[in-house]
C-alpha cells in the first residue's frame, strides 16, 4: 500500500475539486485513515435541501470527485486497489497501491469549465470530431439539427420556468449565487455572476427579479420567461449531448463516468453547460426518452449544451482552499 502524508492529501484535494458540483457546492472531503486507506466523505450541509432531496446529486459529485483523485494520484504512480461506496453515507473508501500509470486525461483538469455563455461557431473539423467521439459511447445521444436543438431549448424553457416558480427553488438558487463581489463567498463556491455569464448590471437585476414580490409580479405579467431565458445561448450550441447511464448504477458510479465524459470532451476543444431540469422533471426526462428512444433501463442524467468557447474569454476557476476540504473528524 502506498501511504499518503497530510501535505499529499492537501495537494491531491486542491487538483482534485477541479472536479464539476451541482452549483458548484464543493460537497466532497478527503481524509486519511490510520491504516493509509483513503476516505472521500461528503459534507452534507452542502446537499441541496429542495434541488437534491435525496442526495443523488451530492453524490454524483462525490463520484466525480473520486473520478478525479484517481486520475490525480495515478500521475504519481498511485492506483486503487479496493473501492468500497456507502452510497447511504455517501463516502467512498479507497485502499492504495503503487504501479499505477498515469492517466492522458489530467491535463484537461485545468481546462474544464461549465460555459454558461454563447458557443462558438465550430468548424467543419472540429463537428466530425464530436460525432466520431459521440458514436463511440453508448452513454451519450448527440442532436445536433437545429429544430431538435431548438425542440430541446423550448423544453428546457418551459421547466425551467415552472422550476422559478417554486419559491423554495429559487431561494436555495439564490444562496447558492455570488452576484455580487462584496459576498465574502465571491469567488470561492457557488455561482458567480461571472460564471452564470451575467454582467454587473444583469447580476444585480437577477438580485431583484427573482425574489418575491417582484418575481411574482413579472410572472403574472407574463414577462419572467423572456427575462430568465437561455434560448439564444443553448441555440450557439454545437449539440446537444444527453448523457444517459444504467437506472440502476449507483450515483457515484455515475458521477465518475460523467467526468470524463467532460475530460474527453475538453480535450477535443468542447466544453459543456448542463439542463439539469430535464433530468430532474419526471415529465421532461420521459418527454426526452420517448422522443429520442432512450431505453427503459437508462436514466437521463442531464443534457449538456456543447461548443466552442469564444477565443479570447475564459472563466477563472472558483474553489474553496484546500485546507477546507480535509476532514477533521
Amino acid at each position: 500500500m502506498s501511504r499518503l502524508t497530510q501535505a499529499d492529501l492537501l495537494q491531491l484535494a486542491a487538483a482534485a475539486n477541479q472536479a464539476p458540483s451541482v452549483h458548484n457546492t464543493q460537497p466532497t472531503r478527503w481524509k486519511l485513515a490510520d491504516d493509509g486507506a483513503l476516505w472521500l466523505l461528503t459534507d452534507t450541509t452542502r446537499q441541496l435541501a429542495v434541488g437534491d432531496v435525496t442526495g443523488r446529486d451530492l453524490r454524483v459529485s462525490l463520484g466525480a470527485a473520486l473520478e478525479a483523485s484517481a486520475i490525480v494520484l495515478a500521475e504519481h504512480g498511485i492506483g486503487f486497489g479496493s473501492v468500497s461506496y456507502s452510497n447511504l453515507r455517501a463516502a467512498v473508501r479507497i485502499e492504495l497501491t503503487t504501479g499505477a500509470e498515469g492517466d492522458p486525461l489530467v491535463v484537461q483538469m485545468p481546462h474544464r469549465v461549465t460555459w454558461r455563455k454563447g458557443f462558438a461557431r465550430a468548424s467543419w473539423e472540429n463537428a466530425r470530431a464530436l460525432v466520431a467521439w459521440s458514436e463511440r459511447h453508448e452513454d451519450i445521444t448527440r442532436v445536433d439539427a437545429a429544430e431538435e436543438v431548438n425542440f430541446i431549448s423550448a423544453l428546457n424553457e418551459r421547466t425551467s420556468l415552472a422550476f422559478y416558480r417554486n419559491a423554495a427553488y429559487r431561494n436555495e438558487l439564490l444562496y447558492w449565487m455570488r452576484l455580487s463581489p462584496d459576498d465574502p463567498r465571491f469567488g470561492i463556491d457557488g455561482l458567480s455572476a461571472p460564471a452564470l455569464g451575467m454582467s454587473g448590471f444583469e447580476a444585480f437585476g437577477a438580485g431583484h427579479v427573482l425574489r418575491d414580490p417582484l418575481f411574482g409580479l413579472l410572472d403574472r405579467t407574463g414577462v419572467i420567461g423572456s427575462l430568465i431565458s437561455e434560448h439564444r445561448r443553448t441555440m450557439s450550441a454545437t449539440a446537444i449531448l444527453l448523457f444517459h447511464r444504467p437506472v440502476d448504477e449507483s450515483p457515484i458510479d455515475t458521477g465518475r463516468a460523467l467526468y470524463r465524459r467532460q475530460l474527453e470532451l475538453s480535450a477535443r476543444g468542447f466544453q459543456t453547460w448542463p439542463m439539469s431540469v430535464l433530468a430532474d422533471d419526471p415529465d421532461a426526462a420521459a418527454e426526452i426518452g420517448a422522443h429520442y428512444g432512450l431505453a427503459d433501463d437508462r436514466r437521463l442524467i442531464t443534457a449538456w449544451r456543447t461548443g466552442l468557447v469564444p477565443s479570447g474569454q475564459s472563466l477563472k476557476r472558483e474553489r474553496l482552499p484546500a485546507a477546507a476540504l480535509i476532514a477533521t473528524s
